[in-house]
């Protein structure tokens, strides 16, 4: 059987669980909030087997600024190098085409290389750092309780940095219950950290230097005992020291690739952990 016999389809909420076994099947850390994301404000795309099971998924999701992400590119061990994956992205890159906006995807070492032959450029790199439950946490440390950002703060802080407006991402994240904020004295910065399926997931990270940006961590990773995945660009020495020393392993590195353009996009001076492989 050939991926021309499986034709492409939207994917709607009715899909979330669907998509949330895809994802789980295959470890990452993606929630049903994230799939009810991506159906809910972008294009989310799949192809079912014969007997109606989901067996591949993708997702364009537009910004609002020069570009839009794809993610959520899936497909299950048993249909894979079909040309499955490689049809599901190339109706991505349409899809944000027409709207006028460049594709961006965040990229694992296998999966560059074949991002390469569709016309992606690596424009930054970095490495997902994984810490383990905490066995004996100290109950009696004290955190500092979160220092409120204005949700206009947070949207023009995030903006810059990334170099599109997220106010609908950052939106759903903070509407999230176990989502904690914290922002800078001078609301020069924050860093978020939210619920995954698998481990907490900590970023977007946005800070005026690599000094405030440990500052926000340290705070960030003071209240969480569970087990935390933070994407960090791979240019940030100090924090990755600091992660090492603070139990911190890297897990895997990605390349965040754009169509046909190497320079990234935004500011990365001022991004010290991206908000995830699915959203950049």
């Amino acid at each position: 059987m050939t991926s021309e016999r499986l034709p492409i389809i939207d994917l709607d909420l009715s899909d979330v669980e669907s998509g949330m076994a895809l994802s789980s099947e295959a470890g990452w850390n993606q929630t049903a909030d994230d799939w009810r994301h991506f159906i809910t404000n972008g294009q989310a795309i799949g192809v079912r087997a014969p007997g109606g099971r989901l067996v591949g998924s993708a997702a364009a999701l537009p910004y609002d600024g020069p570009f839009g992400f794809i993610g959520m590119v899936l497909v299950t061990p048993q249909w894979r190098r079909r040309g499955i994956a490689t049809q599901l992205v190339d109706q991505c890159i349409k899809v944000l085409c027409e709207k006028g906006l460049t594709p961006v995807l965040d990229a694992t070492a296998d999966g560059e290389a074949v991002y390469r032959k569709q016309g992606f450029v690596p424009q930054f790199r970095f490495d997902r750092w994984e810490r383990p439950a905490l066995t004996s946490p100290d109950k009696t440390a004290q955190t500092d309780a979160p220092s409120v950002c204005a949700m206009a703060t947070l949207v023009d802080l995030d903006h810059e940095a990334f170099g599109a407006d997220r106010r609908r991402l950052m939106a759903d994240f903070l509407d999230r219950n176990a989502t904690k904020a914290l922002c800078a004295e001078d609301n020069s910065g924050f860093a978020l950290v939210r619920d995954g399926r698998r481990a907490a997931q900590a970023g977007p990270v946005v800070a005026s230097s690599q000094h405030q940006a440990l500052q926000l961590l340290e705070r960030l990773v003071a209240g969480v005992h569970g087990a935390l995945f933070i994407d960090v660009p791979s240019t940030w020495q100090d924090i990755g020291r600091w992660l090492g020393e603070s139990g911190f392993a890297i897990q895997r590195s990605f390349a965040r690739m754009a169509l046909d353009r190497a320079r990234p996009f935004g500011n990365p001076q001022h991004l010290f952990a991206v908000a995830g492989p699915e959203f950049g």
